[in-house]
């Protein structure tokens, strides 16, 4: 998730577990200790392009990181608020409730996230929840304006935050369906139609979850469609082929390899001149709002280059992208 969304869910969060006993410190420092394992960016200019992917969402998220950081952060908590030396407990709970429910809901998304590292390699991502879900968190936004006008020593604030974090859990619990629904509708709908596929890829849009960006990987290639609940139609427009031969010279290279594992496999290379080639996730593909994937707005394109003495150099390709109110009202006629 975005760093605004972990704060308010940390805010609530930290409302919830140590309102009554740390007052208003514990919505203030829920939403900051909820951000700290995406500190981890810090490190991303002194890396190369490929490590900073997989560095993102990697150390700092592991359920050990945060376990360690827990006792830490509670620490250095006690010494800033001297008057909280006896509530070192409550600054467990929060501190832990916090940072797990950042590495939690990040495991939703389709970034992929080492809750197991060192011990394992494995990137958890769901594929079920954006980066950006305005609707998983407008309940939360609402409980903290009310925290504003609210007394923090009435029993109010807890059941007011309460009930938002549960209508977000709900939320969160429809995702799972809605996804499990989208992809039966597309594994029907490829039987129908007599397509061959070896894997499907579901992945929802910015700010919401009613539409998709839908990847289906064959033999050669990809096929891409889009789906709103409003639509209800499915209907592959686009088909990218893989053109994996255009890596035979750099395959085993180890830079290279950090791609395909940040991408799991969903990728596409694309030839620009002789001794330069695109690298294309597919599954950050889709940034109009119609979910038509675009390989040459795709948020994670890498430019793969040859040195004259054959050496592989890998750079971010930062495309040129712009959201119009064209865009923008074709989204929401998606939705509405």
């Amino acid at each position: 998730m975005d760093n605004i969304s972990h704060f308010v869910i940390g805010a609530v969060v930290g409302e919830i577990v140590a309102g009554n006993k740390l007052g208003k410190k514990a919505v203030l420092w829920g939403g900051l200790i909820a951000n700290l394992p995406d500190l981890d960016v810090i490190a991303q200019p002194f890396l190369s392009a490929a490590k900073s992917l997989l560095f993102h969402r990697g150390p700092t998220h592991s359920i050990l990181f945060c376990a360690l950081l827990v006792f830490l952060v509670s620490k250095l908590m006690t010494i800033i608020h001297k008057n909280t030396k006896n509530n070192f407990n409550d600054w467990i709970k929060l501190s832990s409730w916090c940072l797990f429910s950042h590495i939690f809901i990040d495991c939703f998304n389709s970034y992929g996230t080492a809750i197991f590292y060192p011990f394992s390699n494995l990137r958890v991502a769901f594929d079920c929840v954006g980066i950006v879900d305005i609707f998983m968190i407008f309940p939360l936004i609402i409980a903290l304006v009310c925290f504003i006008f609210i007394n923090r020593k009435t029993q109010t604030r807890k059941i007011i935050a309460s009930s938002a974090m549960l209508i977000s859990i709900l939320y969160l619990g429809f995702t799972v369906f809605n996804k499990i629904s989208l992809e039966q509708k597309v594994d029907r709908y490829l039987y129908e139609y007599n397509i061959n596929y070896d894997r499907i890829l579901t992945s929802p849009l910015p700010l919401t979850n009613f539409a998709w960006l839908v990847i289906v990987e064959n033999e050669d290639g990809f096929f891409s469609a889009n789906y709103s609940l409003k639509s209800k139609q499915i209907d592959f427009k686009k088909y990218f082929p893989k053109n994996y031969y255009l890596a035979k010279k750099f395959a085993e290279n180890p830079e290279f390899m950090r791609l395909v594992r940040f991408s799991r496999g969903y990728y596409c290379l694309t030839k620009k001149a002789d001794n330069e080639i695109i690298f294309s996730d597919l599954r950050f593909a889709s940034f109009d709002f119609d979910g038509t994937a675009d390989l040459e707005n795709a948020v994670f394109t890498h430019l793969l280059k040859f040195t004259d003495d054959g050496k592989l150099i890998i750079n971010h390709n930062y495309p040129k992208r712009k959201v119009s109110w064209e865009k923008i009202k074709r989204y929401f006629r998606q939705i509405i």
